[in-house]
């Protein structure tokens, strides 16, 4: 799977990695956050880095659930995913519990891939604890954009899909908050 992916790596066995899917969120994005503050001469709107903590909290479990079906045959399980981050306080690690074979079609278990990430993803987009209020419609887009984003990365640089090419997204990761950056191209913010 990690020689698939663009940015993660995935490993199996061995000790958990620092964080799981219920990371101290809070933390995180006051790290992040800290660190908006020294690449943008101090100004960091909390609410984008409350955003970018929950997208990359719902990437994890997304990428791997994508990336095990497009890979398999076989589906990732989902719960006791532990992660480490890497620079930017982005996920670089993601340590697998197990893989289940699945000797289904890339379309059925794709459509199970999807079904085992929602059953973590919203749940923990609704508790998600945010340092600043973010509204049902953002959590449930975020769960519906990272998975749509996994997927087609997953097949697009498996070459079993088409070109990755930029998707609307429902969601919006704020990014236009910080100085000198712009609404992203598949920003709803466009539309």
């Amino acid at each position: 799977m990690s020689r698939h992916h663009a940015w993660l790596r995935f490993t199996a066995g061995g000790d958990p990695l620092p964080l799981g899917l219920d990371a101290d969120a809070r933390a995180w994005q006051s790290a992040l956050g800290e660190l908006h503050r020294r690449w943008y001469d101090g100004v960091a709107p909390p609410q984008v880095a409350a955003v970018f903590v929950l997208q990359w909290l719902l990437q994890v479990p997304a990428h791997t659930s994508a990336h095990a079906a497009v890979c398999g045959p076989w589906r990732a399980r989902l719960d006791g995913l532990t992660f480490a981050l890497g620079g930017g306080l982005v996920p670089r690690l993601v340590r697998l519990t197990e893989l289940v074979a699945d000797d289904g079609d890339l379309g059925g278990r794709m459509g199970r891939a999807e079904a085992d990430y929602r059953a973590v993803a919203e749940p923990l987009a609704r508790r998600y604890p945010a340092a600043v209020r973010l509204g049902p419609h953002t959590r449930s887009a975020l769960v519906d954009d990272m998975w749509s984003a996994a997927s087609r990365e997953a097949l697009a640089v498996t070459g079993a899909g088409l070109g990755l090419g930029v998707t609307r997204r429902e969601s919006c990761c704020l990014i236009y908050a910080l100085p000198g950056c712009v609404e992203c191209a598949g920003c709803p913010r466009l539309g």
